[in-house]
């Protein structure tokens, strides 16, 4: 009969990327994207198209931002929706992130799972990472819900 796997610990393998930038370090080689011929790329910065939803009915050029936006990008960001429970989201989550790295660790990701902070799981050495930290949190089903991994901090995070 098979022994039991050991219980996952919860570490995070590598340095945030907060870590990264405030230690001066050079940019790790799994975050920089290559072309075919391993020439590094200069990924251009992108801004995402804006839909303003109060001027949507009343401003034909905001028709047309969205119409373009469906056809050529397929997302947009909408602003002025009314919906502030989003608002308060948004600035929970800042707050969390704005917390020191010592304190965002308290939730790092288990090693073979998905939820908690860090950054990208690295799946092959091959393998090129976002430049981005991250919290995942499962929320629904409620049965699933990981609630170690739910920041005390801020204290309207629960």
């Amino acid at each position: 009969m098979a022994e039991p796997a050991p219980p996952s610990k919860t570490h995070m393998p590598q340095k945030t990327v907060q870590e990264l930038v405030l230690s001066g370090e050079e940019i790790p080689g799994n975050y920089i994207q290559k072309d075919r011929n391993g020439v590094d790329l200069d990924v251009p910065f992108a801004e995402i198209p804006v839909v303003n939803l109060t001027s949507l009915s009343t401003s034909k050029e905001e028709l047309e931002k969205l119409q373009s936006a469906l056809s050529s990008w397929g997302y947009f960001q909408v602003i002025n929706h009314g919906i502030s429970f989003l608002d308060e989201v948004r600035e929970v989550t800042k707050q969390f992130f704005e917390l020191p790295v010592e304190e965002k660790r308290k939730y790092s990701r288990e090693a073979d799972g998905i939820d908690g902070y860090g950054n990208d799981k690295i799946i092959s050495e091959q393998e090129i990472l976002d430049w981005t930290d991250q919290l995942h949190i499962t929320i629904y089903p409620e049965d699933r819900r990981r609630l170690k991994f739910w920041p005390e901090n801020p204290k309207s995070f629960r």
